[in-house]
């Protein structure tokens, strides 16, 4: 899985940084959000719970997705701005996977 920066922009009104990322999987199946979550943290050095995945849709025909990241610098609680329910289900996903193994 590549990661490719699309369009990355500071947005001082909601004091976060947008970013665009486009994820090529050539000969793999569509990765799941919690891989791309997981893949655009340590790639841009980010701080996990400061970090949104806002989106992850795959470009119909071919081997390639986009994913929408939203990243707080300043620890604003952004669950009065963006829904909790997505982020809240990779948290759970991370917990179970690692209880399990």
């Amino acid at each position: 899985m590549k990661l490719e920066i699309l369009k990355e922009v500071e947005n001082p009104y909601l004091d976060r940084r947008e970013i665009e990322v486009k994820i090529l999987h050539e000969g793999e199946a569509t990765p799941k959000r919690v891989e791309v979550f997981k893949s655009v943290v340590e790639r841009f050095s980010l701080d996990m719970d400061k970090t949104i995945l806002i989106s992850l849709k795959t470009i119909r025909g071919t081997n390639t997705s986009v994913a929408l990241i939203y990243y707080y610098p300043n620890g604003i609680d952004w669950s009065t701005i963006e829904p909790v329910k997505r982020n809240k289900v990779i948290q759970v996903g991370e917990e179970k996977s690692e209880e399990e193994g």
